[in-house]
């Protein structure tokens, strides 16, 4: 399974952590969906490239195979709004996806100080 969590500070989206594979056993062998998978991996890598590339931030991130996070808590409260629409986006697109997945993919939100 999938688990994302974002985390909130003030409202707002300051970091995710999306970890894990979408898998499920059939007749005792380990399958796994890649469709979902990359579905999942391009919404939070693209994330990435949008918060470097088009807000031009250097953000802290991980990029590596069943492992992808962002993390802009350390960031100023003006550079934090601005990435709200791409996180936010991002959350929305990975809810939508787990109403059908939900067998593959797990997302939760929680609030931080």
């Amino acid at each position: 399974m999938i688990k994302i969590e974002f985390k909130r500070q003030d409202g707002n989206i300051v970091s995710y952590e999306v970890n894990g594979h979408a898998e499920y056993e059939a007749h005792s062998e380990v399958v796994y969906d890649d469709v979902v998978c990359g579905v999942v991996s391009n919404l939070a890598q693209v994330t990435i490239l949008g918060v470097n590339e088009i807000l031009k931030l250097s953000v802290d991130y991980a990029a590596e195979d069943g492992h992808i996070a962002l993390d802009v808590s350390n960031k100023s409260k003006e550079d934090i709004e601005k990435c709200q629409i791409l996180l936010e986006t991002m959350l929305l697109g990975l809810r939508n996806l787990e109403i059908s997945y939900s067998k593959y993919i797990k997302v939760t939100e929680k609030e931080v100080q």
